[in-house]
C-alpha cells in the first residue's frame, strides 16, 4: 500500500478519536491513540481489543504481556514483519471510574467500526485474526474459538485474546494455536 494513503488516512483516524468522549483519558493519562503496527500492505491482521497502560504509553498495540505471547505466536505460525499488521477495534485506552481498564463498550466499539472498515479497506489483507470477544463483535459476535468465516471480502479467524491464555496459564493455546497455523496455511 501507499505509504502516503496510510499516512492520510492516520490524520483522518486521529481526527475521529479525539471527538470521542474517550479522548478524555488520553488527556487524563498523557498517553497516546494507538493506530496500529506491522506492515502497510499486510497478508494478515490482527485485530485486538483496545489499548492498555503499556500501549497508552507507548502508543502501539500489543507491547504489554498479552504482545510478547502474540509475539511467540507470530513466530510460531512462521509469519514475517512483512506479512502482517496489528491494530484495535478501539485505539483508545477504556478505563473505569477508578483509572483501571475495562473491556471497550458496544457503544465504543461501534463507533470506531465505520474507521477500523476504511483502515481494513486500505489495509486489503486476505486474513484477519479477531483476538478476544470485542474484536469478534466487530464482525460476528456468536463465533467460538478456532471457528472460521468468510464475511465481506475477508477470511477471518476467532481467537481468544492473548491476556485470556495467560491468566488460564496458557491452558488451550496450543490447541488453538494449531487450528490457526491450519488457517493460515489453507
Amino acid at each position: 500500500m501507499n505509504n502516503i494513503k496510510l499516512d492520510s488516512f492516520k490524520k483522518k483516524y486521529f481526527t475521529h478519536a479525539k471527538k470521542h468522549a474517550l479522548y478524555k483519558n488520553i488527556l487524563k493519562t498523557n498517553g497516546n491513540i494507538v493506530f496500529g503496527k506491522g506492515s502497510d500492505s499486510p497478508k494478515i491482521v490482527f485485530i485486538g481489543e483496545a489499548p492498555g497502560q503499556n500501549e497508552n504509553k507507548q502508543g502501539k498495540p500489543f507491547v504489554g504481556r498479552s504482545g510478547k505471547l502474540l509475539d511467540k505466536w507470530i513466530i510460531n505460525l512462521g509469519l514475517k514483519e512483512t506479512d502482517y499488521r496489528i491494530i484495535n477495534v478501539v485505539p483508545i485506552i477504556p478505563l473505569n471510574k477508578a483509572n483501571g481498564i475495562r473491556p471497550p463498550s458496544k457503544e465504543e466499539i461501534n463507533y470506531f467500526f465505520p474507521i477500523t472498515i476504511e483502515y481494513l479497506s486500505l489495509l486489503n489483507p486476505i486474513i484477519i485474526v479477531l483476538l478476544g470477544k470485542s474484536a469478534a463483535s466487530i464482525f460476528d459476535k456468536s463465533l467460538k474459538v478456532g471457528e472460521t468465516k468468510k464475511t465481506m471480502d475477508y477470511s477471518i479467524f476467532f481467537i481468544y485474546h492473548p491476556s485470556y491464555y495467560i491468566r488460564r496459564g496458557g491452558k488451550g493455546f496450543e490447541d488453538t494455536l494449531d487450528k490457526l497455523k491450519v488457517f493460515l496455511e489453507k
